[in-house]
């Protein structure tokens, strides 16, 4: 409550410096001009339907934020984006496995035999594994969220929605660089530079870099060594040349990586009660961890890390003809992580160990082609195809074993056969091939001068090919251990192919004063599933079924106040069939399934101008989820999982309030912002069990900055000013939660140089 009322105060002092004259010099035509200027909201263009569009005439649900904004609220990742968009939420298993939803759609699985259901784009090119999607951002045009299934224009597996990043290209107009250095608490240190070099009348070079570190957020309890830091070194080269007035080819190369040391995961929360070893569990945590201990103190083990290589290849070639515009694009794209994970929270106090190691290697060949109209046609239309191939290698191992005498349950019951035997040493190794085809089309045909009837279809092929291997790595034990209980070791193909008819269907219509109203049924789909670490010998070559899901959508789009107040509202009813989901066990056993789902909600997004130089902003969504005709899985009941459950990572409410201003003074221009983002309480999982609830938390983010006219800026900024403690990814377990907690209190100082 206390954050609210900060909040609040903030953006109504907001209010008042708004009111106050902004210019000493406004007695022009030019000087009323500028202002004027400043009243109205700035146009996003995106290329949401594959063409450039002014955001509001785009009829999708979709948040667009460009240069200015991200670097406002200094985004370095998609962490900073989710919280501000309308039933967005991500959680993170570490800096390889970021976990999107969108309107309680999304995926939890590692598997190499699976795909995200919220589909991650850097330059229109499709990033197939997880691990690659969460990049540091620098020098971004803009990003562009789309909710709800994008089964047309995107494509292969974004039934939830699709986030498509996009760089700043290479100029032939100008020689410009800009650096940029900063330093903050915890030892944080930036530094980013960027270059533009027109070559030739026809050609331009590009280069930009950026280099990030941090001390870590955590502290070992028996050594105080660091953990959860951050390291990241990132670089993108481009090349563009245009050897006629119709043809462009754009050249980009990317690279990133990251060396960071391991997470540290607290047992927060505990519980006595749920199953049989819930008290013990919860008298060894409280031993370990006594009631009002540090959410920053852990036992993780500091020898744990998370590494990742990134690397990217990709050429975009475009010609206007006479008929139309032609795009091809080709992309290449490489990606290495590995981690090492202490998962029990507690070893290093002879509680239990838990240890999770994992490497993964992929690579993915990617090409589209398409022809669109031009953008006078009054029809509008694109046609295309699409191919992937991808390889995907991943070895994980889990060892675990319980070392404390308040856990000496060696064994645990099993409803049949042996006991469990609760101690293992498990490697899992995949092999994966996956390939999709598609071809595409839509077309935007006007009935009216303000009507117009939009439809499309997509037809995609999708062929996997896995080879699945358990090896039990305790040889002295005649029974294997968790997780692979109640199975034996395996080594088995499987390979599997869908097809899927996709595509969406809508009616727009512009009123006289330009307000965009639009309805819209759209078909999205995801392919099948091969789970990973499978302990059930019956399914590990069988892959699951896909997802098919149907959404129904309403929606305004509008400005009002001659460009000085914009409105923008959807509602959307959504029926999920087969929804795929990924379930451990209080025992320890996996377990996988379909499930079927609604989905009820509704989003605002409106921004405000209404004094020269102040801007006020809010967004909301609301989200009702249910899952249907769940049927219990044959002789391993699911405790807490339910027809009638909520969807995971579905918080009811949401918001984002943000107010912001500038003016000039002296010889620069002054500006500050204040964003406020709150997420309602959310299960992550679909058992909805109390140990796998998150509690709502609120997030306070500000940025104080002063730019000179000469191009040279200083900005204080600060993340999370409130400190708030809140979880950013939980392991439920026997009645706790192995919980992982996002950033505390973050600030800092950045300059930055421009030279033009």
């Amino acid at each position: 409550m206390q954050a609210h009322k900060l909040t609040l105060a903030a953006l109504i002092t907001t209010c008042i410096l708004g009111g106050a004259p902004v210019r000493a010099d406004d007695t022009g035509a030019d000087d009323q001009a500028d202002e004027a200027a400043v009243f109205l909201i700035e146009e996003i263009t995106v290329t949401a339907q594959k063409r450039e569009q002014s955001v509001q005439e785009v009829p999708i649900a979709i948040s667009a934020y460009d240069a200015r904004t991200l670097e406002a609220i200094k985004a370095v990742s998609m962490d900073d984006i989710a919280i501000r968009v309308p039933n967005f939420t991500m959680m993170q298993f570490n800096i390889a496995e970021p976990r999107y939803f969108i309107r309680g759609l999304g995926s939890s699985s590692d598997s190499a035999g699976s795909d995200p259901t919220v589909a991650v784009f850097l330059d229109e090119v499709y990033i197939g594994r997880g691990g690659a999607s969460n990049f540091d951002f620098f020098d971004l045009e803009r990003i562009e969220v789309l909710r709800g299934p994008q089964g047309t224009l995107f494509g292969r597996n974004t039934s939830g929605g699709a986030l498509s990043v996009i760089t700043k290209k290479p100029s032939l107009d100008s020689r410009h660089a800009k650096w940029q250095v900063g330093y903050g608490n915890k030892n944080a240190v930036e530094v980013r530079a960027v270059g533009n070099l027109p070559v030739a009348l026809n050609a331009a070079v590009k280069g930009a870099i950026s280099y990030r570190r941090r001390d870590g957020f955590s502290r070992h309890i028996e050594t105080d060594a660091e953990l959860q830091d951050a390291e990241n070194i990132s670089g993108r080269a481009q090349a563009l040349f245009e050897p006629t007035a119709d043809t462009r080819l754009l050249l980009s190369a990317d690279y990133a990586q990251d060396d960071t040391k391991g997470n540290a995961r607290v047992p927060f929360p505990v519980s006595s009660t749920g199953n049989a070893f819930a008290p013990a569990l919860s008298a060894a945590v409280n031993a370990v961890y006594p009631p009002g201990s540090s959410v920053r103190r852990s036992f993780s083990k500091p020898e744990s890390y998370q590494d990742r290589k990134i690397y990217g290849l990709m050429a975009r070639l475009e010609h206007e003809a006479a008929y139309g515009l032609w795009t091809a694009i080709s992309s290449y794209r490489k990606t290495r992580y590995g981690w090492f994970e202490d998962l029990s929270t507690a070893a290093g106090a002879g509680g239990l160990l838990n240890d999770d190691i994992t490497a993964e290697k992929s690579s993915q060949l990617s090409a589209e082609v398409r022809l669109a109209s031009l953008t006078d046609s009054e029809v509008q239309w694109v046609a295309g195809a699409y191919f992937l191939s991808e390889e995907v290698d991943r070895s994980e191992r889990f060892v675990l074993d319980f070392l404390s005498p308040l856990l000496a349950f060696k064994a645990l019951p099993s409803r049949n056969g042996p006991p469990l035997d609760a101690d293992g040493d498990v490697t899992f190794t995949q092999a994966s091939d996956n390939d999709s085809y598609a071809v595409f089309g839509q077309l935007t045909w006007p009935l009216t001068a303000q009507l117009s009837v939009t439809g499309g279809l997509r037809f995609t092929r999708d062929e996997k090919e896995i080879h699945q291997v358990a090896v039990d790595n305790a040889q002295d034990d005649p029974n294997p251990g968790v997780p692979l209980f109640p199975g034996q070791p395996y080594d088995l193909n499987g390979e599997d192919s869908w097809n899927a008819l996709t595509g969406r269907a809508g009616l727009e219509y512009t009123t006289a004063a330009g307000h965009l109203l639009w309805a819209a049924v759209s078909r999205g789909y995801k392919s099948g599933v091969f789970p990973s670490q499978n302990n059930v010998l019956q399914s590990v070559n069988t892959a699951l079924a896909p997802e098919k899901v149907w959404n129904y959508e309403v929606g305004l789009k509008s400005d009002w106040l001659d460009g000085r107040l914009r409105l923008n509202a959807t509602g959307f009813y959504t029926d999920y069939k087969d929804l795929q989901q990924f379930l451990l066990t209080p025992t320890l056993i996996l377990v996988t399934f379909n499930v079927d789902a609604r989905i009820l909600g509704a989003e605002l997004e409106t921004v405000m101008a209404p004094f020269a130089g102040v801007q006020l902003g809010a967004t909301a969504s609301f989200i009702d989820t249910e899952i249907k005709n769940y049927m219990p899985v044959p002789n391993r009941p699911i405790s807490g999982l339910a027809s009638g459950n909520e969807l995971a990572q579905a918080p009811r409410t949401s918001f984002n309030l943000f107010g912001s201003y500038e003016t000039p003074l002296a010889n620069g221009l002054a500006s500050m912002r204040l964003n406020y983002s709150w997420r309602d309480d959310f299960f992550n999982s679909v058992t909805n069990r109390a140990v796998n609830l998150i509690p709502g938390y609120g997030l306070l983010d500000a940025r104080l900055a002063y730019r000179w006219d000469n191009g040279m800026e200083i900005a204080l900024w600060g993340k999370n000013l409130t400190d708030a403690e809140y979880q950013s990814h939980t392991i439920g377990f026997l009645g706790s939660g192995f919980s992982l907690f996002g950033p505390p209190r973050t600030f800092g100082v950045t300059f930055t140089a421009t030279y033009d």
